[in-house]
């Protein structure tokens, strides 16, 4: 079990700079669910770099200053979602200094690891094309819609090296005074003898505390101005049939979508 606190580490507080405790209560467990990886047990256990504590009874995260050597893009990504939520950052080797009560919890990450975002977002928010220079600001929220995506570092490399090559796009949409951004669309021109020419839809997602406010529509809508101005007719996608997706199905079906077809496939021998 890693230690309380060590002056190597640096703790991401739960509280904002007026205060307020931040939420959900599970926040520190989903951020460094991140990092997590499986244990010989087959459980999700916490990485050495990054593991929730208890400051005064305060749900935090304490993380390594050798993980800007080992991963500087990683340690960027917490710092930057501290910075984006009004967390306090303090230095462990000053809450020791003050005798500060710091508590560890348990070492098993839950299963559903998840970043977070603020209970109250910021009112104003913009949408633009995420260039590939910034491709790490989409990682946190495509996280929550790919939970196999758990390393920063290789999410930059195959999107820029790989799928931005084959025409991948990004869309994001930023609220005011954050880095990340909490709403991401994904895609990409195709084109084939059943449906010709049109726009596929990888990812769509919204970060959790950001739902109910109309952004996945905003990204719908801006591919479909995308698509009229290449001249491109038809924007299609595919979604899961499983009743935690209804949400999905509701928001396609308001922004006219329509069901066409089944999405077969098999395992190659």
């Amino acid at each position: 079990m890693p230690p309380v606190c060590n002056p190597n580490e640096v703790i991401i507080h739960g509280t904002t700079s007026k205060g307020k405790t931040f939420r959900p209560s599970d926040w520190a467990e989903r951020l460094c669910g991140i990092l997590s990886s499986f244990d010989k047990d087959n459980r999700l256990a916490y990485s050495e770099w990054a593991h929730p504590i208890l400051v005064n009874k305060i749900r935090s995260v304490a993380v390594d200053r050798k993980l800007e050597e080992a991963n500087p893009a990683m340690f960027r990504f917490l710092m930057d979602f501290a910075a984006d939520n009004d967390l306090r950052v303090i230095d462990c080797k000053t809450l020791m200094e003050e005798g500060v009560t710091a508590e560890t919890v348990p070492e098993t990450a839950p299963a559903e690891t998840q970043p977070s975002v603020a209970e109250a977002a910021p009112a104003t928010s913009r949408l633009r094309e995420i260039p590939a220079g910034e491709t790490a600001t989409a990682f946190a929220a495509l996280s929550v819609l790919r939970s196999s995506q758990t390393d920063i570092n290789r999410f930059v490399e195959q999107i820029d090296t790989q799928q931005r090559p084959a025409g991948y796009r990004l869309l994001g949409i930023f609220e005011e005074g954050k880095h990340n951004a909490v709403a991401v669309c994904g895609f990409h021109e195709a084109c084939n003898l059943a449906s010709g020419r049109h726009i596929h839809i990888d990812d769509i997602v919204t970060m959790p505390q950001s739902r109910g406010k109309g952004y996945a529509s905003q990204l719908l809508e801006a591919v479909k101005r995308i698509g009229a101005d290449a001249g491109i007719e038809q924007i299609h996608l595919d979604v899961y049939v499983s009743g935690d997706r209804a949400d999905a199905h509701r928001l396609y079906f308001k922004n006219n979508f329509e069901i066409m077809s089944y999405h077969f496939r098999c395992k190659s021998e």
